[in-house]
């Protein structure tokens, strides 16, 4: 099974803390032992010091014998578990055991001798632990105060007492020198030694055992460490679990809450985070949602890009504007609109721009984003259709110029009448005659102009007289017939007349419709050469009247046919053909202000035909 990094800490810091316990333990009890040793060793030498002194009493009372002394306090320093020495006042040594060996210890040492025979001389015990050498030496008053001879028996009884030490205690000891008295004075000790490294020695069993029962519990508690360790540590991997889950998305999962501890707790808290997050983000989608539908219903087109330049929003509308499928390439389909966010990106100022893209005219605002601190975060820009508004000034400027040239035309005409008459230029009544008729002439075309133009204004703006009634369409297309039939043979060209007799009634205006026939027919006569024909058809179809006026004229070409119902249009760029140029214009909206439809179809160099409906005054 994978460990997780909690349940390893929590291993290490249990199963640490159990080894770093036992460590302890056998560190202290190594540093403190000896000491303690040293300290049981004299309470243990204490006694036995105070039983030889009791002997050494004894005998000088004479209740021993001395042949017996030496044999009962031992030739040996196993009998006492330490080397013994007596000595006299002076600190000469009268009796000293051996080793077990059989070789012989030496005399007292001296610095133990000095330093610890004046305070056994006033009576007290004294103890000593340590190295001999760090011994202080004290010379008291009574450090040899008397010969005292008490002793010299003892002393010669002993084996060899003056023989040269052949072993010689040193280094870390502990040593008890216990006072002799007779009759109430001090005439000598019995100093007691063993060094640290003997009492250590014995005490190394113990030590020993010590240190295998601290380790071996060390190693019965791994267990038993291991198995908490993992219960800690199954909630938090449990709670890490459940939190890279809902990283993941899924807000659905929850950890442990019932636990009756700071796990619960957390378990709660991360449960509560989930829950309030989950809210949060679902209000974030349905905004989200909602701006993407904004986004994606508005007719503006929208691209927003990072500060990388990649794009991160294009809405449909953006493809429908440019004309393009929707899986295309913006960048690489429209550079001239991608160049802009990139100009935007570069400088961080605003760029506005009206492009042509095909037909349409596309007018383009990008915007640069930054944060608070400056930070460019990328741009957004909105790509608006303004075709319509780019036509409309340009139709505008071309009705201002349409309107100045064509009424510059018949008042240069009238300056030129009008000056001669002036200087007195023309002489004959004749020659005036003339010049006045031109003059009318000139004037009735300027107040033509003036009355289409005022005409077509007042049917834009809804104030022309457009009352529908049902009226019979016969009697108005054969008046029509009549009059352009002589029209016709002055010009020497043929009026087809192909209407049907029985028409139905039709629910419209005969006024306006006899005013958009004589429009199309002036029309037609007017580009067809002579020997052409004219024809007007009537065919009915579903409730609906259709009225055709064809000719074999000039014909328009596919270029202009989306103009012909502008103001001013003719074919003859140069405006100097026959009439206004506003006559198409009218009639179109005369029948779109009756509900009727108008539309034309040409052929350049083989005429045009010009078609608008009537409905009938039955139809259901």
């Amino acid at each position: 099974m994978k460990c997780s990094g909690f349940f390893r800490k929590t291993l290490v810091l249990v199963y640490g803390t159990v080894a770093l316990f036992a460590a302890l333990i056998v560190a202290i009890y190594t540093a403190i032992s000896p000491q303690l040793f040293a300290r049981n060793k004299i309470d243990d030498l204490i006694p036995k010091g105070q039983i030889i002194s009791g002997y050494i009493e004894s005998t000088l009372r004479g209740e021993i014998s001395t042949a017996y002394l030496v044999p009962l306090i031992g030739r040996s320093t196993a009998q006492w578990e330490a080397t013994v020495w007596v000595v006299d006042v002076a600190g000469n040594t009268l009796i000293r055991t051996q080793q077990e060996d059989g070789r012989r210890v030496g005399r007292l040492p001296a610095q133990l001798a000095q330093a610890m025979l004046p305070i056994v001389l006033t009576g007290q015990i004294a103890t000593h632990i340590g190295d001999e050498k760090d011994l202080t030496v004290t010379h008291a008053a009574r450090t040899v105060a008397f010969a005292s001879d008490v002793l010299d028996g003892i002393a010669g009884q002993s084996e060899d007492a003056g023989a040269a030490s052949e072993e010689v205690i040193s280094g870390n000891i502990v040593a008890v020198a216990v006072p002799i008295t007779f009759f109430g004075e001090v005439v000598g000790a019995v100093f007691m030694s063993q060094s640290m490294t003997e009492i250590m020695s014995g005490m190394q069993a113990l030590t020993d055992t010590i240190t295998f029962s601290v380790l071996l519990i060390a190693l019965l508690l791994l267990p038993v460490v291991l198995y908490f360790a993992s219960r800690l540590s199954r909630p938090v991997a449990h709670m890490r679990a459940v939190a890279l889950t809902m990283a993941g998305g899924n807000l659905a999962v929850r950890a442990d809450e019932h636990r009756k501890d700071e796990f619960g707790e957390l378990g709660g808290a991360l449960n509560y985070l989930s829950s309030e997050l989950g809210s949060t983000i679902s209000t974030l989608e349905l905004e989200r949602n909602r701006l993407q539908s904004l986004i994606n219903g508005v007719s503006e087109g929208i691209i927003a890009l990072d500060a990388e330049g990649h794009t991160t929003l294009i809405n449909p509308a953006v493809h429908e504007l440019l004309g393009l499928p929707e899986s295309s390439d913006v960048r690489t389909a429209a550079p001239d609109v991608l160049c802009m966010f990139d100009e935007s990106l570069k400088t961080r100022e605003t760029v506005r721009r009206t492009i042509w893209q095909g037909n349409v005219a596309i007018a383009v605002s990008v915007t640069p984003l930054t944060r608070n601190g400056g930070e460019l975060t990328g741009c957004v820009g909105i790509l608006s259709d303004v075709t319509s508004a780019e036509r409309l000034e340009q139709t505008r400027r071309d009705y201002v110029a349409n309107v100045s040239h064509e009424l510059r035309t018949p008042l240069t005409a009238m300056r030129a009448l009008l000056e001669p008459l002036r200087d007195g230029l023309i002489k004959t009544e004749q020659q005036r005659q003339q010049t006045y008729d031109i003059a009318l002439r000139e004037t009735m075309r300027l107040s033509r102009l003036v009355s289409d133009m005022l005409e077509l204004s007042r049917l834009q703006s809804g104030k022309a007289s457009l009352t529908k009634s049902v009226f019979s369409p016969r009697p108005l297309l054969d008046l029509i017939h009549e009059t352009y039939s002589a029209y016709a043979e002055d010009y020497q060209q043929t009026f087809v007349y192909d209407v049907p007799d029985n028409l139905p009634d039709v629910l419209g205006n005969s006024d306006r419709t006899q005013q958009v026939l004589v429009a199309l027919l002036d029309n037609a006569f007017k580009y067809s050469s002579e020997n052409g024909t004219v024809t007007l058809h009537v065919s009915v179809t579903d409730h609906v009247i259709r009225v055709t006026v064809r000719d074999t004229g000039i014909g328009i070409s596919k270029e202009d046919l989306p103009h012909v119902f502008d103001r001013f249009y003719k074919a003859d760029k140069s405006h100097g053909g026959k009439g206004t140029g506003l006559g198409l214009a009218i009639a179109y909206e005369i029948m779109r202000q009756l509900g009727e439809e108008m539309t034309v179809e040409s052929v350049l160099g083989l005429g045009s035909a010009f078609s608008f409906t009537l409905h009938t005054a039955n139809e259901s």
